[in-house]
């Protein structure tokens, strides 16, 4: 795809340079909105004139409407923005340090999102779209994924777009228990919302994620975990986030005595409830129900997300699951990776 669009921009520049401006008003539009056309001309600085052409074409074809409050996106609207996130993003600058991640990494695809997902809620909304452009490439009848929790993957799939398609038999599971007192951030609340936003159906692992050795051994027998434990070492699609060892294992209430040995081993990474160094060694591991890093590496597509550039120690550290495998990463986030990857030769 990445190669047709170029030989397009070649062959039409001015095509694809109105291309970029309808897109670019029809994304202001939905994250402003209702907004007037002097606000956009603004916002986008183009003249009034140009802003008042382009919203009547788009409301023409369905994809705006104007109101009393101002111009709103309509539901085709946010389906064209949703198709075309990928195709535009070809486009833009950020593809040469696409090209770069991926190789230095050994992805499959490296997608970097303009901003900060730590502080700009327009790159959050973004990271939606992203997302879903991507699965909407990969997904068929009978893909069963599996999510994760925390901050990032929750606001990927609160802003993604709800799904159009209709898989007849899609199904969504949490990759492990719950941990922490903001149920907003489950891995159970967010498969089902995921599940959601794709039309599909969803299990939920109703047990904690901080359970003693002997309370995990106990209910890794029970027939039903069992089962859904199955399902997931099955799986054909995992998507998962990549945090950083200290804050995550304090997030986690993880013993004093696990604090003291991740600052020994000077672990730097988390991942699936295992604590990383630089190097990419596992140094800490907690027991789990769900998926451990081993279980992770046999899933087929797997897609990590992660933002800022606080976490690209992390992100190196955990390349062995990123082998052949899709990262989603801000800008702070991907231009730290390669610095941190130049350093270290």
């Amino acid at each position: 795809m990445q190669n047709k669009i170029v030989a397009v921009e070649k062959l039409l520049p001015e095509a694809i340079e109105l291309f970029k401006v309808r897109y670019a008003l029809l994304q202001t539009i939905m994250q402003k909105g209702p907004i007037g056309r002097r606000s956009l001309t603004t916002h986008l600085a183009l003249s009034e004139r140009m802003i008042r052409g382009e919203v009547d074409k788009l409301a023409q074809n369905g994809l705006v409407a104007v109101t009393v409050q101002g111009i709103i996106i309509t539901k085709p609207g946010e389906e064209v923005l949703n198709t075309l996130y990928l195709p535009l993003h070809y486009l833009e600058a950020l593809t040469r340090q696409e090209e770069e991640l991926k190789e230095k990494l050994g992805l499959k695809r490296a997608i970097i999102l303009k901003g900060n997902l730590e502080q700009d809620e327009e790159t959050k909304t973004s990271l939606g779209f992203a997302v879903s452009s991507l699965l909407e490439e990969m997904l068929t009848a009978h893909t069963t994924i599996a999510i994760t929790g925390g901050t990032t993957i929750a606001n990927m799939v609160h802003y993604m777009p709800k799904s159009q398609q209709h898989y007849e038999d899609l199904h969504v599971l949490p990759a492990r228990g719950s941990v922490g007192q903001r149920v907003e951030l489950h891995a159970n609340t967010i498969a089902v919302e995921l599940a959601n936003k794709l039309g599909g159906m969803y299990e939920i692992l109703t047990i904690p994620d901080n359970l003693s050795h002997q309370s995990i051994s106990l209910i890794k027998n029970e027939p039903q975990i069992e089962k859904l434990l199955q399902k997931l070492a099955k799986t054909d699609m995992i998507i998962f986030g990549i945090g950083n060892a200290l804050k995550m294992a304090k997030h986690r209430k993880e013993p004093q005595e696990v604090l003291n040995l991740l600052e020994q081993k000077t672990a730097v990474a988390e991942a699936f409830r295992h604590y990383f160094n630089a190097e990419g060694q596992v140094v800490y591991a907690s027991e789990v129900i769900g998926v451990a890093p081993d279980m992770a590496k046999k899933i087929p597509i797997r897609i990590a997300v992660a933002g800022g550039k606080s976490k690209a120690e992390a992100i190196v550290a955990t390349r062995s699951l990123l082998q052949k495998g899709y990262l989603i990463v801000d800008e702070d986030a991907a231009t730290a990776i390669l610095n941190h990857l130049a350093v270290k030769g």
